[in-house]
């Protein structure tokens, strides 16, 4: 869409009032095509209109200036293989993980059993793409073995070997359909090539466009110029360049060490190209004379990378704060991501929403956004959040995770068990004789236990997540143990 028209559709949107007519421009004779712009690693403070002062996102800032920006959108899991098995299948990943399988091995994360949204929008006559990282499957387990119809440079690693051509693969894994280049060539941008190639076909049905960066994952490259650009900047507003092992910003953490500032101007560079890349993808819509008749959701596996072990040397990317911690960890740095969507004529412009979303919850709705029939004994644990993007305000049933990894040399955290209702959150340390309650509308930080203030609260909450945890069935019975005897001592002290 043009500028001078994006304005008028806005003036008309505050003059009319918002009901969605007023968007007349907006083609919704036909099913939407679909966008889903997936960053890894991603924090929710990664943003400008997050809050970010150093990072520039112009395009993501435009994003939501023409869709609604969701304050407390979550992942299924604060690491990359989970989140993306929760994303997928509409499922709490610990359904489909279990310790011991990952230890014996498994190769396809994502069980072929499982109906992806991929899938199900295909069987509803959706063309289906997936460009980018998978990390969910080898060989007879990638994205063409879920109902992607068309596959590029989708990896079964986490990470790619570099960003920089020729784009190594980790040894072991290897990638789909792998994309060409030549010297100098940067992957953010190549996958983006691939994509506006993919808008700009002449499709006879409506399309779902998986964007799946493997930016800002590590390593953390940049081209020099952009870089330059942001180590500039830092010295001009004061801060110490950081990115480095020993940044100075580093604090401990209980089990971990955590950066406080955003001074990494390589990071920071991996964001605008990746930024840069959705302004793209935008501008090949606009000319394939699709954009008002496609959604498009922007979000994140998890948090930002911001925590390390105590004991580890590796430098760190981003800031969460005032978030707590980050990727790997159970505190709101490592699960609050951002969600933009934006849907002409059915989400006002310059809109907002308190609606808690988890990674779940996309799959349901973009079956809803498709106007295909939902599948609840597929996306399980999903809840379609398009009355939130129609402007409605609700609160959503409560969210949990059990994370079962612990990775304390490498990103500082333990397992634990976590479970949101409303305000609260409750956190059952696996690990540790700990459980902690804290109220997120007034501690985003997670600094105030309330476990001795709010005994029956957490009582309840305790039994909630126990309650959950038991229809999955598939905790360690240590943890389960531990689960028990953490309830009980909170009930002891509820009767004092």
């Amino acid at each position: 869409m043009k500028p001078f028209l994006k304005c008028v559709v806005c003036l008309s949107v505050v003059l009319a009032g918002w009901d969605g007519s007023a968007a007349v421009a907006a083609d919704t004779s036909a099913k939407p095509n679909i966008v889903l712009f997936l960053v890894d690693d991603f924090g929710q403070r990664d943003l400008s209109c997050y809050g970010s002062e150093l990072y520039e996102t112009p395009q993501m800032d435009q994003l939501a200036a023409e869709g609604m920006r969701f304050t407390d959108a979550y992942s299924a899991y604060p690491r990359c293989v989970p989140s993306r098995q929760g994303l997928l299948s509409g499922k709490y990943p610990c359904r489909l993980t279990y310790e011991s399988q990952q230890a014996a091995g498994r190769e396809h994360h994502l069980p072929l059993g499982e109906t992806s949204f991929g899938e199900a929008l295909k069987e509803f006559g959706y063309r289906t793409c997936y460009i980018g990282k998978w990390h969910l499957g080898h060989d007879g387990g990638d994205p063409g073995a879920q109902g992607f119809d068309t596959v590029i440079h989708a990896g079964s690693a986490g990470a790619t070997g570099s960003f920089f051509y020729p784009f190594t693969v980790e040894k072991g894994h290897r990638v789909e359909n792998p994309i060409d280049g030549k010297e100098g060539d940067y992957l953010v941008d190549r996958m983006t090539d691939k994509a506006v190639e993919y808008v700009k076909q002449k499709h006879d049905a409506p399309f779902l466009m998986v964007m799946a960066h493997y930016a800002v994952h590590t390593p953390i490259e940049a081209p020099e110029e952009v870089t330059k650009k942001y180590a500039k900047k830092l010295r001009k507003m004061g801060v110490a360049v950081g990115g480095k092992r020993d940044d100075a910003d580093l604090v401990v953490d209980r089990q971990s060490k955590t950066k406080t500032i955003q001074n990494n101007p390589t990071y920071a560079g991996m964001i605008e190209r990746t930024d840069d890349s959705l302004g793209r993808i935008i501008k090949a819509l606009d000319d394939a004379g699709i954009e008002n008749n496609t959604a498009i959701i922007l979000t994140s596996d998890h948090g930002g990378l911001s925590t390390r072990g105590k004991d580890s040397k590796r430098g760190l990317a981003t800031s969460n704060a005032p978030l707590r911690q980050g990727k790997g960890s159970i505190f709101e740095g490592g699960t609050r991501v951002p969600l933009i969507v934006k849907w002409p004529g059915k989400v006002m412009p310059g809109s907002t929403s308190p609606v808690q979303v988890t990674g779940t919850d996309h799959y349901p709705t973009m079956l809803e956004i498709a106007g295909a029939p939902l599948r609840p004994k597929q996306h399980l644990d999903g809840r379609s959040y398009v009355k939130a993007m129609h402007g409605e305000s609700y609160q959503r049933d409560g969210m949990f995770w059990y994370k079962w990894q612990a990775r304390p040399d490498s990103t500082g955290d333990t397992r634990a068990l976590s479970y949101i209702e409303g305000n609260f959150k409750i956190i059952q340390w696996i690990d540790e004789d700990l459980v902690e309650l804290f109220d997120l509308s007034s501690d985003i930080g997670e600094q105030s236990n309330l476990v001795s203030q709010m005994p029956d609260r957490a009582t309840a909450m305790l039994s909630k997540l126990n309650e959950i945890e038991a229809s999955v069935g598939n905790l360690r019975e240590r943890g389960r143990k531990e689960l028990e005897r953490r309830l009980s001592r909170v009930s002891a002290k509820a009767k004092k």
